[in-house]
């Protein structure tokens, strides 16, 4: 079975016409330029078919306007049922300063959906007012039993739209407070994986996964034998971040690291037993 947990789609009147959403700033941020592919769930079931991905999960996105995120789970909570349930979709919370997170996560859990994410904060980075926002996300989260991916970019290296400042020490302090929490960091957490190798850190996050998304344009393909040396492989997820990138891109690579089990572990087996999956 292979599970791309990391896709991400709209619903087609977004595909139609981006041009009214871009008043959301964090929207704007990665999609103002007409460059930025957008796709709903018809787009990704011809992906998932071309790469004989058996599941995907679609992320939600962090608008910063209510409304927006609202419409955007009135589609997404229809998707399963217009993909043979092949796409499983996450929630999509708001990042307003206004948001009662608690509420937003109720609401999400009585929709229906599997998890919340992926929650971004492209447009002021990792403040102390995004800090509080992560430790009433994982209040709740934990309170729902609903898993919660975060994106996390690198601190260093080129930049891109939506790359910021992720506060790696903010976001460990968040995570440590909150133990129980199930939490899939992103893009390999940024990086934040490698300071695994620091016992507390790795005692600290051990309820932390961490997905492949946007590998091939971040690091060598060294990071698949690399990274399940560190964290164990039951604890990476294989996403493609498509249609960033096809799932293609990632499964030779990942076919040749490690053992037959750590690649079972990481391109479905760790998703479906997190999501509950069983054929």
């Amino acid at each position: 079975m292979i599970i791309d947990f990391h896709t991400h789609i709209f619903s087609p009147e977004t595909l139609r016409g981006r041009g009214r959403l871009l008043d959301d700033e964090q929207f704007r941020s990665i999609y103002e330029s007409e460059k930025a592919r957008l796709i709903d769930h018809e787009g990704l079931l011809t992906a998932m078919n071309g790469a004989s991905i058996d599941y995907a999960v679609a992320m939600g996105f962090s608008w910063e306007r209510e409304e927006f995120a609202a419409a955007q789970n009135e589609y997404m909570r229809t998707v399963p049922g217009l993909s043979g349930g092949r796409i499983i979709p996450f929630g999509s919370l708001p990042v307003g300063e206004s948001t009662d997170v608690a509420a937003r996560v109720r609401e999400i859990q009585e929709m229906g959906f599997r998890g919340i994410g992926e929650v971004s904060f492209y447009r002021s980075g990792m403040t102390p007012g995004r800090k509080e926002f992560l430790e009433q996300l994982l209040d709740a989260a934990t309170r729902a039993s609903l898993p919660v991916c975060l994106h996390v970019n690198e601190p260093v290296g080129h930049r891109y739209p939506g790359k910021y400042e992720p506060g790696f020490g903010e976001l460990y302090e968040v995570i440590a407070g909150h133990p129980e929490a199930r939490v899939i960091l992103s893009h390999w957490g940024g990086g934040l994986l490698f300071y695994e190798l620091m016992p507390e850190v790795r005692r600290a996050m051990r309820n932390c996964l961490y997905d492949t998304a946007a590998s091939p344009y971040l690091y060598d393909d060294s990071i698949y034998d690399i990274a399940p040396g560190i964290t164990g492989s039951e604890r990476i997820l294989f996403g493609s971040d498509y249609p960033l990138l096809s799932p293609r891109r990632y499964l030779d690579p990942i076919g040749k690291a490690g053992n037959e089990t750590s690649r079972a572990d990481i391109l479905g087996g760790n998703a479906a037993r997190l999501l509950g999956i069983t054929g």
